[in-house]
C-alpha cells in the first residue's frame, strides 16, 4: 500500500486548485499534479495532469476537463502506466484491459519529468511504494509557466531585483567599518559638491554684477572688491580641492570593498561546483560555468565598484540639490521636474527590455565560450578528421549570435540615454525660459539663475546617466542571477545530517537489488545483487554500455542509487560521511587527469603532507622510479596542462603511484593497461600487483586477459549481472563469457593476419621471417 503524501506537485493556477479540490472525493488526496505543454490534439496549449492514489484527472489551465475519452480513469480498471517516445513529442499511455489509453502529451523539454510521472502512477496503480528515481527535473518555473533556461533553474522573469540586491549586499556586512565611512565619504563629497555653485553665484551677483551689493554684508568687501573676488575664487579652489581628495579616497575605498564583496561571491561559487555531483556537470557545458565564474561575476563587481557608489552619491545630491533649489524658487523648481515622471516611467518600460536583452546576450555568450572551450580540448580529433572549416562554421554562426545579443542590448540602451538627454534639455529649455525672464523683470538675478541652471545640470547628470546605470545594474543582475543559481544549486549527493564516520574500513561490498537511471526512465542497473568480501579482487567484464563503470561510479557515491541498497561494511553508503568514504576509495582511470606541476605533486595530489620519501617509495612500487628519475629534473619534472609531457604508460604508472600513496582499502581499475605496448603493460601489470595486496579492487577491462588475476570474474549484459565465477569456471560453463574471449581471440588473429601482410618481413604466421 502506498502513504498519501505528495509526490510530485507543480503550482496549479488559482482556478485549477480550486477546481482540483472540488473534484476530490471524501479521504482522496493528491499525489501528483503536473503541467504539460501540449495538448492532445498537439497544439501548444498548457494541460494539466492530476494524480490522486485512487485516479488520474486532466484538466485544462482553467480547471475545465480535458482530454481524451474520459477526463478521469480510475486505478480500479487500470492495469499499468508507461512513456511512449513519439517523433517530436511522447506521451504517458495507460493499459486498461487489453486497451492503450493516452493520459496526456509532451514536448520533448519535458521528457525526463513525465518519464519519472509516468513511473510513479505505474507505482500507484500496482499499489506499491511510490518512488519516482529522485526529484523530478523542473522544465518551467511554477509561478509563470515559462520555459527555465536549464532544468530546476531560476526563472529570470520573476525574479525578485531587490532581493537579489539585498543579497548582493549581504556579502558586504563582514566589512561594515569600511562601509560606514564610505557613507561618510560620500555625505563629505556630497557637501563638497553642493558648494562651488553657490559661491558662483556670489561672484557674479556680488562682484562682477554689482560690487557695492556686498557692502551691507562687509564694507571692506565693497571698498575693495578685488580682495573679495580673490578670497571667493581662493574659496572655490578649495572646495574643489577637498572633493578631488574625497573622491579619490572614496573610489579606492568602493573599488576594495567591491573587490572584497565579489571575492566572497566567487568562493562560494567555486566551493559550490566543488561540491555538486557528477549529474550537475553531465547537463551542463564546462565553458559555461567558467563564464559564471569569471564574466558573470566581473559584470557584479564593475556594478559594486562603479554603480553602487554613483547611486549613493547621486541619491545624496539629489536631496541637496532638491533642497536648494526649493529655497532660490520653488515655481521654477516645480517646472523643471515636469520631466521626471516621464523620465521614470520611461525607466521602467526600458528597464524589462534591458533585462530581457542583457539575458539573451549573457546566454549567447556562455554558449561561445562553451564551444570554443570544446573545441580547444578537442583539437587533436578536429585536426585529425580535419573539420577545421566545420568547426568555424559553428563559431561563425555562435559569434553571429552574440552579435546580434550585443546589438540589441546596446540598442536599446542608447535609444534610452537619447530619450533621456532630450527629456533633460526640456527642463533646460523652461529654465532659460522663465528664469530668463524672471532676470529681466528684475525679479531674480543672474547669479541665482546661473547657480540654479549650476544645480540643475548637477541634477540632471545623474538622470542623463541613468542609461549607463540601467546597463550596468542589467548586466550585474543578468549575472547575478546566473552566479546565485549555481550558488542554490543543492549538492545532488550530500551527507545526511548525521552521517556515520568510518576512519576505518575492512572493504566488504554488497550491491543488493541496485537499480540506477541516468535518464529517468532509462535505468542502466537492474536488480544488481553482489556481496565483496574484504581484500577480494573482481573483475567487471562486460560490452561497452553494460553498466560497468556505473557500478563503481555508485560505489564512489558520483551518484546515489534509485532503488536497492549499497552498503559497506554492513553500512548503507548514503549514511557513510561523503569525505570518509572516498578517503577509502582509490581510482585509477584508463585516462587519469593530472595537474600542471611537478611529478612529485601530482604523486602526492591525494595525500598533499607526504614526505618525498613516502613518494619516492610509492613511484618505486608502481615500478615509475626509474622513468621519473631519467627525466632532467627527475621528480621537480613539470609534466605540463594534464601530463602532457608524459607518454601513456608513465602517466597510468604515476596514477599507480598517486593511488599507492593515498592507501585506500577499495580500490577502483578502470581500463587501467589499455592502449600500452607489452613491454609497458608488464610494467604496469606487476605495479597493479603491489597495489591491490590486501585491497578490495573492482577492476575494469576489456582486454580478458588482464584479469586472469581476478578472484571472480562478473559478467554484465544490458545492466544486468548474468555471470559470475572465476576465469576458468566462466570458460567451462561456455556461456556469455566464453563467447566474449572466443570473439576477442578471433579478432586478435585477424589482426595478426592484417599485420603480417603488411610487413614484408613478418610470414603467414605473423613472425619474423
Amino acid at each position: 500500500m502506498t502513504d498519501n503524501t505528495t509526490t510530485y506537485e507543480e503550482r496549479m493556477p488559482d482556478a485549477l486548485a480550486d477546481r482540483c479540490q472540488e473534484a476530490l472525493r471524501e479521504g482522496e488526496s493528491v499525489r501528483i499534479a503536473a503541467a504539460t505543454d501540449l495538448t492532445e490534439d498537439l497544439r501548444f496549449e498548457e494541460r494539466w495532469l492530476v494524480v490522486t492514489d485512487q485516479r488520474l484527472m486532466r484538466f485544462d489551465a482553467n480547471g475545465a476537463s480535458a482530454g481524451n475519452g474520459d477526463a478521469s480513469i480510475e486505478f480500479t480498471d487500470a492495469r499499468s502506466a508507461a512513456v511512449e517516445e513519439l517523433v517530436g513529442s511522447g506521451r504517458i499511455n495507460v493499459v486498461i484491459g487489453n486497451e492503450e489509453v493516452e493520459v496526456i502529451r509532451y514536448t520533448p523539454s519535458e521528457r525526463a519529468k513525465f518519464a519519472r510521472i509516468a513511473r510513479g502512477i505505474d507505482q500507484l496503480i500496482k499499489k506499491e511504494p511510490v518512488n519516482m528515481q529522485g526529484e523530478v527535473d523542473r522544465t518551467r518555473c511554477d509561478r509563470c509557466r515559462r520555459l527555465l533556461p536549464e532544468p530546476n533553474g531560476i526563472c529570470s522573469a520573476c525574479t525578485n531585483r531587490l532581493a537579489m540586491m539585498g543579497r548582493i549586499a549581504r556579502y558586504a556586512l563582514p566589512f561594515k567599518g569600511r562601509l560606514a565611512l564610505m557613507v561618510f565619504l560620500s555625505l563629505l563629497f556630497t557637501l563638497a559638491e553642493l558648494g562651488p555653485p553657490y559661491i558662483m553665484r556670489i561672484i557674479i551677483d556680488d562682484v562682477l554684477v554689482d560690487p557695492g551689493a556686498a557692502a551691507a554684508g562687509d564694507a571692506a568687501a565693497a571698498e575693495d572688491p578685488f580682495t573679495f573676488l580673490y578670497l571667493l575664487v581662493g574659496a572655490y579652489a578649495v572646495v574643489r580641492l577637498v572633493s578631488f581628495v574625497l573622491e579619490i579616497f572614496k573610489d579606492r575605498l568602493s573599488v576594495w570593498l567591491g573587490g572584497r564583496v565579489i571575492v566572497s561571491v566567487r568562493e562560494d561559487l567555486y566551493e559550490n561546483l566543488s561540491r555538486l555531483s557528477m549529474k550537475f556537470y553531465n547537463k551542463r557545458q564546462v565553458g559555461s560555468l567558467i563564464s559564471r565564474v569569471s564574466n558573470d561575476t566581473e559584470s557584479m563587481m564593475w556594478f559594486l565598484v562603479d554603480g553602487v557608489p554613483y547611486i549613493l552619491t547621486n541619491l545624496l545630491l539629489l536631496v541637496g540639490i532638491l533642497v536648494l533649489l526649493f529655497v532660490t524658487s520653488w515655481q521654477l523648481t516645480l517646472l523643471v521636474l515636469i520631466p521626471i515622471p516621464l523620465l521614470v516611467i520611461g525607466g521602467g518600460f526600458f528597464w524589462v527590455r534591458l533585462i530581457r536583452a542583457f539575458r539573451t546576450k549573457y546566454y549567447r555568450w556562455g554558449k561561445l565560450v562553451g564551444m570554443a572551450g570544446e573545441m580547444l580540448s578537442s583539437v587533436r580529433v578536429v585536426k585529425t578528421f580535419v573539420q577545421e572549416k566545420r568547426e568555424m562554421r559553428r563559431f561563425r554562426s555562435s559569434n553571429e549570435g552574440v552579435f546580434q545579443g550585443d546589438y540589441e542590448s546596446e540598442k536599446e540602451a542608447a535609444v534610452f540615454f537619447s530619450t533621456v538627454s532630450m527629456l533633460t534639455s526640456s527642463g533646460l529649455i523652461l529654465v532659460w525660459f522663465y528664469g530668463g525672464s524672471a532676470v529681466i523683470d528684475d525679479t531674480f538675478t543672474p547669479g541665482a539663475l546661473m547657480m540654479f541652471i549650476a544645480y540643475l545640470w548637477m541634477m540632471y547628470e545623474p538622470l542623463r546617466w541613468f542609461g549607463e546605470l540601467n546597463t550596468w545594474s542589467s548586466r550585474a543582475m543578468s549575472g547575478a542571477e546566473k552566479v546565485f543559481e549555481i550558488v542554490d544549486t543543492p549538492a545532488e549527493t550530500e551527507d545526511r545530517y548525521d552521517p556515520v564516520e568510518m576512519k576505518d574500513v575492512r572493504g566488504a561490498v554488497e550491491f543488493s537489488d541496485v537499480v540506477f537511471a541516468y535518464e529517468a526512465g532509462k535505468p542502466v542497473l537492474h536488480n544488481i545483487s553482489l556481496h565483496v568480501q574484504p581484500g577480494e579482487m573482481i573483475g567487471l567484464v562486460g560490452k561497452s554500455g553494460s553498466g560497468k563503470t556505473t557500478m563503481t561510479n555508485l560505489l564512489c557515491r558520483f551518484y546515489d542509487i534509485d532503488e536497492g541498497g549499497l552498503m559497506i561494511d554492513g553500512v548503507p553508503i548514503r549514511d557513510i560521511s561523503l569525505e570518509d568514504l572516498r578517503r577509502q576509495i582509490g581510482v585509477v582511470l584508463q585516462d587519469s587527469y593530472f595537474f600542471s606541476g611537478s611529478v612529485a605533486e601530482n604523486i602526492r595530489y591525494s595525500s598533499p603532507d607526504a614526505s618525498i620519501e613516502q613518494v619516492m617509495r610509492a613511484a618505486r612500487t608502481a615500478n615509475a622510479h626509474d622513468f621519473i628519475c631519467a627525466k632532467p629534473d627527475g621528480y621537480d619534472t613539470q609534466i605540463g596542462e594534464n601530463g602532457k609531457e608524459l607518454s601513456g604508460g608513465e602517466k597510468q604508472r604515476i596514477a599507480i603511484a598517486r593511488a599507492i600513496i593515498h592507501d585506500p582499502r577499495i580500490l577502483i581499475l578502470d581500463e587501467a593497461t589499455s592502449s600500452v605496448d607489452t613491454h609497458t603493460e608488464k610494467l604496469i601489470q606487476e605495479a597493479i600487483a603491489n597495489l591491490v595486496k590486501g585491497r578490495t579492487t573492482f577492476a575494469i577491462a576489456h582486454r580478458l586477459s588482464t584479469l586472469r588475476r581476478a578472484d571472480r570474474l562478473v559478467v554484465l549484459d544490458a545492466g544486468k549481472i548474468v555471470e559470475t565465477g572465476t576465469h576458468e569456471e566462466l570458460l567451462d560453463m561456455k556461456g556469455h563469457f566464453y563467447r566474449m574471449v572466443e570473439t576477442q581471440r578471433a579478432s586478435t588473429a585477424v589482426m595478426a593476419v592484417g599485420g603480417s601482410r603488411g610487413d614484408p618481413n613478418r610470414d603467414a604466421n605473423g613472425h619474423k621471417s
